[in-house]
Formats: structure tokens, sequence, C-alpha cells
């Protein structure tokens, strides 16, 4: 196994001592450009590699953004939020900085968490993904200043974050309007788990647009579960099992509908002619299903990008108190309805 590269070895090299190589490799502005020039030229002789961590350690900054995604119990991490990252990714390479992520098993992420790994230098600056609850740190002092903490999918400006999301609502009534004007007038919502957010805001969504247009009394709700398959499934043998069904359904996910859909499918019903099926969220194989999947389409990239540059803006002083960014949803029409 080679040996790694010390300062102590680049400092026998040089001549010079150690502090004054730290210094020449981390505040190069603290030394003469001769010795600047020493350094650099005997580092890459040797095959020096810096130390990331005791620079940071010295620095005081770890230039890492945390991602903190929650799941429910028994799943990975969602594709939904995968795609979130990448847009992560993407957005702190461009500004210099890492990205870590942790899996946190449970819909509400610890504040003393979050500040446990801020104030030990692991993370600068921490993302939570669809964290449903945030209590302010105890000990904390209203008017401190901004936390470097985003909150993605989940509104907590109302708890001191700053928060990135999809305009929901507006997705929701695209798929109502869209199925009314295709001639449905008795639809079924897909639920999400009870409790969450999301499905909240999904729900009566539905609900109030139908309202809106005389068609409250027209909806049911089918019990579904953690916005995956089989809970599409479950929901679909719920609505097999009734006497009067509805003609359209909503899902609360793209997940769910292609349970949902496949259900229906395997019954001998046809889709759209006997029940049209709309799910949200816009996963790439929406597309390829058959038949193929109406949905919306959140701009998952998009929000992974901009809750980057609102911790960045956090950082630098930009944002000082909290505000929401709702980033406009993609409806789209397909074989399904």
């Amino acid at each position: 196994m080679t040996k790694r590269v010390t300062l102590a070895d680049l400092a026998e090299q040089t001549g010079l001592n150690i502090s004054t190589i730290s210094r020449a490799l981390s505040r190069p502005d603290r030394v003469s450009n001769e010795t600047r020039r020493l350094v650099e030229k005997v580092a890459a002789q040797l095959g020096y590699e810096t130390n990331v961590a005791a620079r940071n350690l010295s620095r005081g900054t770890s230039d890492t953004i945390l991602v903190l995604a929650s799941s429910f119990s028994g799943q990975a991490i969602s594709p939904v939020f995968t795609q979130i990252l990448l847009g992560v990714c993407e957005e702190a390479k461009a500004l210099g900085l890492n990205v870590m992520l942790r899996q946190y098993l449970g819909q509400s992420i610890s504040a003393s968490d979050v500040m446990r790994y801020l104030q030990a230098g692991v993370a600068d600056c921490v993302l939570l993904v669809a964290s449903e609850q945030w209590e302010p740190p105890v000990g904390r002092i209203p008017g401190q200043g901004m936390l470097p903490v985003v909150s993605i999918f989940k509104d907590l400006t109302s708890a001191g974050l700053a928060s990135v999301m999809t305009q929901e609502v507006d997705g929701y009534v695209a798929i109502v309007d869209h199925l009314i004007e295709r001639g449905h007038r008795h639809f079924a919502f897909v639920s999400g788990p009870e409790g969450i957010g999301h499905e909240h805001i999904r729900y009566n969504a539905v609900k109030n647009r139908l309202s809106t247009l005389g068609l409250g009394q027209k909806l049911i709700r089918l019990e579904g579960g953690p916005f995956d398959m089989p809970s599409g499934a479950k929901a679909a043998q719920t609505f097999l099992a009734l006497k009067n069904r509805p003609t359209a359904a909503i899902c609360c996910s793209d997940a769910q509908a292609l349970g949902f859909l496949h259900t229906i499918l395997e019954s001998g019903l046809r889709v759209p002619d006997d029940v049209a099926i709309a799910g949200y969220d816009g996963m790439d194989y929406t597309a390829f299903t058959s038949p193929a999947l109406t949905t919306v389409i959140q701009p998952m990239l998009e929000i992974g990008r901009v809750a980057v540059q609102v911790l960045a803006d956090i950082r630098n002083g930009r944002i000082t108190s909290p505000r929401l960014v709702a980033l406009a949803p993609t409806f789209v029409i397909r074989q399904s309805t």
C-alpha cells in the first residue's frame, strides 16, 4: 500500500516549516508567490493530496449540503426525491458545494438532529425533503437570523423555514377540469396516507374544485396508502366492489395510479372507456404504460436547483426571512383519460 504523502514530507523536501506549508496550500494569499510556487511544485512531484476534512475543520466550513429525505416504513427513498436530488447535485456542483444524503425513517425530521449536524460541522446547510413538521430548535432566540435550512415539498414558512414546492392545487384543478370536459360527473379520489400534508392538499383541491362546479357530492374517497403501487392496487379492489362506480379516478401519485390501472385492466374493465385514470408527479414511466397515463408533471429538477439557490441566498444574507417559492406544474393528457 502506497504511503500517504504528508505535510511533514513536503516540509522535508522544501526546507520550510509545516505551518508555512499549510498556509501555502490552504491560504496561498498569506505567503509569498515564491513560497507558494515551491510548495505547489513539490506537492505535485510527490503526489500530495489535500486532506479536505482537515482543511474544512480549520476553515470552520464543510462546503456541504446535507439532504435529509423522509420515507415511509419499509420503503426506500421515493423516486420523486431522487429526481430532486439530481437537481440539487447539479446546482451544488455549479456553486462548488458537496452533497450528502441521509434517508430519514419517518415523516417528521427532528430539529435537534438538524442542529446537531450543523454544529458538528457535518454540513453547513440542510435540505429537508417532505418533512411533515418542524419545531424551532430549543434555546434558539427569535430574530436570531435564518437557519441555513430549506424545506422541499412542504410549506414550513410559518415555522420559520424557507420552502420550495409545486403549486399542487393548480395541478389537480387542471385534472378535474379536463375530466369534466371529457364528460365525467362521478369521481373517485385515491388517497395517500392519513395525516400527510400532500394528501390533504390534493384531496381538498379536487373536492373544492368539484364543489365550485356543483359536483361536490359526486366525489368518493378511496383509501390508498403511502403513495406506492400496492396502495393503488388496494384502492382499485375497493373500487371494483362498488355497486355504483365512478367513471374517473384521480390518484394522489403516479405510483398509485399505476397500481390502480393494473388492477382495473386485470379485472377486464377498459381504460379509459369504463374508467378514466389520472396520476400526479410526472414520473418517466407514465409515458410508457399501456395506456399511457395522464398526469401532472412536477418540475423536480428545478425544485432541487431552486432549493440550493435559496440556501446559498440564506448563507450570503440575501434572504433574511422565510419565503415560499411555489413552481408551476405541467399537465399532460395521455390515453388513460
